[in-house]
């Protein structure tokens, strides 16, 4: 489970508080007494519970009654029994075993326990089998337990059939209840505090019923009555709060990631599963004498193995899929982050290179420029690029700067950079060309403008270019090489334009 709602005192769970008092005060009143009317305060007790059930129910109105109703069921003949074995002990007359109060008590686990099965499906949600998995370990572990110490030496004993098959009902439905409670504790991850109450009254309610018939099994007698007899008084009181509890109207949420194994459940699974190797190494009441039992519990630690199994393969698979999913998360990073990269350093509009990457790959190849190893910078300004956007508007603009960002790149190698300046400029980075090659290079350039573009809707645009080039053939800054071929574009288009200009002529260089 993880965080807890805070059980803050308010008006509303006043009522709750002064239930609890009004119940404490009659355990410790059944504490300091020895008159057998005493017994009495158990059943009322127990009687109790019914109309605080009705009462939380008709005040915190919770989302479903049906579950809450069922325990006010099932108290109704628990706390008849409690009346009639109370009465026996007022009379001082040895309480009939098995009678009527043993087939109200037993009926009244089976109401709550159909209570707990209605109750676990509103608050775990759907269906998780590591959850499962977990309360079925919780469980066959302490049904060694059960089996070692109390249905095991109720087998040996000398009851007939019936008072046997009814001894043995109780611990078979302590583990009805102890599977269901466990399926709770384990699935909900924010439990409220009527959530809370209502764990309360079941783990206190089957300590209880361990103790008494623990002991009566080991001993013949039940030795520490009266502590079982607290505890029993003690769960019906938790469970009354519980449905006094504002918060009862609150569900209590599942917990997520169920297949997760935290370290502390893992221990306390694995020492369940320690138990019966530990109960027969110890030889716990003679039991490696006797086949029969040192069978069933080693079936029982089988069944634990498995279990166990099946729910490490559980966790194994939830970590595959952890891992698939952060592998999956650190590609779709390593994605957005090539994206942003490309987003930084390349035009939105064309998909060409800006003139941040532009100047950083000027860095690189002008400063090892030589006459062996040249480089050209080329730069182009379109002719008539304002016509068209006057004319036709903006997005015809925009849609023949993509156009002629595509014939740019279909005119050169794959290894040159085109990239877009702004507005309607362009420029070109090509490396390990001498200053002849890259006379052909403008040559090509400005066929490309040769045949007119044709944008939608069919208009047929035609626009030149005017372009400016710088040889480099010793090392350079960006800027001195920008410089130049911008003063060689300039020198382009006044002289008039659709002409390319170079800032050295090839026989300079």
């Amino acid at each position: 489970m993880g965080k807890v709602h805070p059980l803050l005192l308010s008006r509303r769970d006043a009522v709750p508080w002064a239930y609890a008092a009004a119940g404490t005060a009659a355990i410790v009143t059944y504490l300091v007494t020895s008159s057998p009317a005493r017994y009495m305060l158990a059943a009322l007790v127990s009687a109790s519970v019914v109309p605080a059930i009705a009462v939380g129910v008709t005040r915190n109105k919770p989302s479903s009654a049906l579950p809450w109703y069922m325990f006010a069921a099932a108290m109704a003949p628990y706390a008849a029994a409690d009346v009639i074995w109370g009465l026996y002990q007022v009379r001082g007359d040895e309480v009939p075993f098995p009678g009527v109060a043993d087939m109200l008590f037993l009926g009244s686990y089976l109401l709550l326990t159909a209570g707990l099965v209605t109750l676990a499906r509103q608050q775990a949600g759907r269906l998780h089998w590591a959850g499962l998995l977990d309360a079925g370990i919780v469980t066959l572990g302490f049904a060694i337990l059960s089996w070692a110490f109390i249905i095991g030496p109720y087998l040996r004993s000398e009851l007939s059939a019936w008072p046997l098959a009814v001894s043995i009902a109780y611990p078979a439905t302590d583990l009805m209840l102890l599977s269901l409670a466990a399926r709770l504790m384990l699935t909900i991850g924010t439990p409220t505090p009527s959530f809370l109450l209502c764990v309360g009254w079941l783990v206190i309610l089957l300590a209880a019923d361990g103790l008494y018939y623990g002991t009566q099994a080991t001993t013949g007698t039940a030795i520490a009555e009266d502590l079982s007899e607290v505890g029993w008084m003690l769960s019906s009181l938790l469970l009354g709060s519980a449905a006094l509890h504002s918060s009862v109207a609150q569900p209590a949420l599942p917990a997520k990631n169920q297949e997760r194994l935290p370290r502390r459940r893992m221990s306390i699974l694995i020492a369940l599963i320690l138990m019966g190797p530990l109960i027969v190494l110890a030889n716990v009441g003679g039991i490696r004498g006797q086949p029969v039992n040192v069978t069933v519990i080693v079936g029982m630690m089988a069944g634990l193995s498995l279990l166990l199994v099946l729910r490490v393969a559980f966790l194994a698979q939830y970590a595959q899929g952890r891992a698939i999913a952060l592998a999956a998360s650190l590609r779709e990073q390593t994605d957005l982050q090539k994206q942003l990269t490309h987003q930084a350093t390349h035009d939105p509009l064309t998909g060409l290179a800006n003139r941040a990457l532009l100047h950083e790959r000027l860095e690189s190849v002008l400063g090892r420029c030589s006459a062996n190893s040249s480089a050209g910078l080329v730069m182009l300004d379109l002719d008539g690029f304002k016509d068209v956007n006057d004319t036709l508007g903006h997005p015809a603009g925009d849609e023949l700067l993509v156009d002629v960002a595509q014939r740019l790149t279909g005119r050169v190698r794959d290894q040159d950079l085109v990239a877009r300046l702004g507005g309607d400029e362009f420029a070109l980075l090509v490396e390990g060309v001498d200053a002849r090659t890259l006379h052909d290079y403008t040559t090509r350039l400005l066929d490309a403008f040769t045949d007119p573009f044709i944008l939608a809707h069919g208009y047929s645009v035609h626009v030149t270019t005017s372009i400016g080039t710088r040889s480099v053939t010793k090392p350079t800054t960006p800027t001195e090489a920008l410089r130049d071929a911008d003063t060689a574009l300039y020198r382009a288009k006044t002289a008039g334009k659709n002409q390319a200009a170079f800032f050295e002529s090839p026989h300079q260089v």
